[in-house]
């Protein structure tokens, strides 16, 4: 006769049974939270778990094929590879585009971030979107890809702007008032201006006129009201010779530029010009929030490197240099994770360091630790470290080299430049991918000087720049159509 199970029984199966259920659940997750973490299994030595790495997969358009050390992988980009540690020869390959390659390695306890690869079109046939007389004088991209500034002619300040973030290109022209600059007389004809810079709201642009004998004035071009545009020079009363202005971050009405050897800040909505910040300047850059870097050069030709901000009693000097080169040494610094990074060049060498801290006023410690020389044949005379602190380079005009800190890896290039200027400065299209002219070609290299590709036409006078959404790539080039004119063309590089 059957009899059912007692209650205590009954309480007993549901027990085993969840507890087995709990031990599976957890197993399981602590086996995801070890892949993901980059532990794996070994059969070697009797078996053993090894806590290696991850690579973090991505490609520009997804969807690509990856194969790892000649084997295909399981899934397309975006992906994810936990392994252990050591050197993987890594490519992807998708239909309609040329492959990608590179050799990554897979640090312990780290993510090998390779989601930078923009595949290049197997097929390129750029258009044709606006066309402009052969006598264009300048052309430039704004800072946010939304806009291209082109002016027509040297002589008449008249500038078009086509707008680059939809698929159909719309363009205006916005004049300058005569009344904003000086007009060019029968004993002195010679008026030419030229774009400089983009403020970074993309409302304003900065021009520059030299007239007469090479007398130069700054002019402050408002896009959306003309008549509100300032000329800098005139309106401050400025009668130093005037270089290098830079809009801080803001709307484009503060200034830095350096007058007669100073530092100063040109403050448009208070109409004030500052002290000097720092004199005997050479060159300048800003970093931050309101930090300007700075080389000083005195009376023997010894320089200095440093950097100050406006309410500092006095500049804060990093390096001392002897700099035998007729390049000025530069100095450029970047955050990368918890630490600054100060990348100082010296003729064809630049020593990077580190530190924990950036003091914000000019008497704190500062101690900093080296971590890699960077050297190159001819004397440097570009230097950056990329915005967000990962990559630190260095460019001569024939060649370059990358210090990647994730990586810690150093590489170094030759710059393509056949039928093109005997030097170049390449430029970046985004972080991780940069451009050259080589034969009248966009040369693409990347930040290693990997996959490197001749990609459409292009004027080397002018900019290039990628779409907002990465979709297309711009630049100026001879026109397709009568080959007497120039024209705004554009590679698609996304579906």
């Amino acid at each position: 006769m059957y009899h059912p199970p007692t209650k205590r029984v009954r309480f007993l199966r549901k027990f085993t049974v969840l507890s087995i259920m709990t031990i599976v659940v957890l197993s399981g997750a602590i086996i995801l939270v070890a892949l993901t973490l980059g532990y794996s299994f070994t059969a070697e030595d009797g078996g053993r778990i090894q806590r290696g790495g991850i690579m973090q997969l991505d490609s520009k358009p997804t969807g690509a094929t990856v194969t790892i050390n000649g084997a295909q992988f399981g899934s397309r980009t975006p992906a994810k590879l936990a392994s252990q540690t050591g050197e993987y020869s890594v490519s992807m390959t998708r239909d309609g585009y040329l492959p990608w390659q590179k050799t990554i390695p897979i640090h312990t306890s780290s993510i090998s971030w390779v989601t930078y690869p923009r595949l290049i079109p197997e097929e390129r046939k750029p258009e044709s979107v606006a066309s402009y007389p052969a006598t264009v004088a300048s052309a430039l991209p704004s800072g946010s890809s939304r806009y291209y500034a082109v002016l027509e002619s040297e002589s008449n300040p008249v500038v078009s702007i086509a707008r680059l973030d939809s698929d159909t290109v719309q363009t205006e022209e916005v004049a300058l008032p005569r009344t904003l600059y000086t007009d060019p007389t029968p004993e002195r004809p010679l008026s030419h201006f030229s774009i400089e810079r983009w403020a970074g709201n993309d409302k304003r642009l900065l021009l520059s006129h030299t007239y007469g004998e090479g007398a130069k004035e700054w002019i402050l071009l408002d896009l959306d009201q003309p008549e509100d545009s300032v000329n800098i020079t005139s309106h401050l009363g400025i009668s130093g010779a005037m270089s290098e202005p830079v809009f801080s971050v803001n709307d484009g009405s503060e200034l830095y530029a350096l007058i007669d050897g100073d530092v100063r800040i040109i403050d448009l909505d208070r109409q004030t010009l500052s002290r000097p910040l720092v004199q005997d300047v050479v060159v300048f850059s800003l970093y931050g929030n309101g930090f300007i870097l700075f080389t000083q050069q005195d009376e023997s030709g010894v320089q200095s490197v440093g950097y100050v901000k406006e309410d500092y009693r006095e500049p804060r000097i990093i390096d001392t240099i002897e700099n035998s080169s007729t390049e000025p040494s530069q100095l450029s610094i970047g955050k990368y994770f918890d630490k600054y990074y100060f990348l100082i060049t010296n003729g064809p060498e630049a020593k990077l360091s580190s530190s924990r801290n950036l003091p914000d006023n000019s008497t704190a410690e500062l101690e900093r630790t080296h971590q890699k020389t960077l050297q190159l044949e001819n004397a440097i005379i570009h230097s950056n470290i990329t915005d967000n602190g990962q990559l630190a380079m260095v460019q001569d005009g024939t060649s370059f080299s990358t210090y990647n800190l994730e990586l810690d890896r150093l590489s170094s290039a030759q710059v393509v430049n056949e039928g093109s200027p005997s030097t170049q400065i390449l430029k970046h299209l985004d972080r991780y991918l940069l451009w050259g002219v080589n034969e009248g070609a966009l040369r693409t290299y990347e930040f290693d000087g990997e996959n490197q590709y001749d990609v459409m036409p292009v004027k080397h006078r002018f900019g290039a720049t990628l779409s907002p959404n990465g979709k297309y790539l711009y630049a100026l080039a001879d026109s397709a159509e009568d080959g007497e004119g120039i024209a705004l063309t554009r590679l698609q590089l996304l579906p």
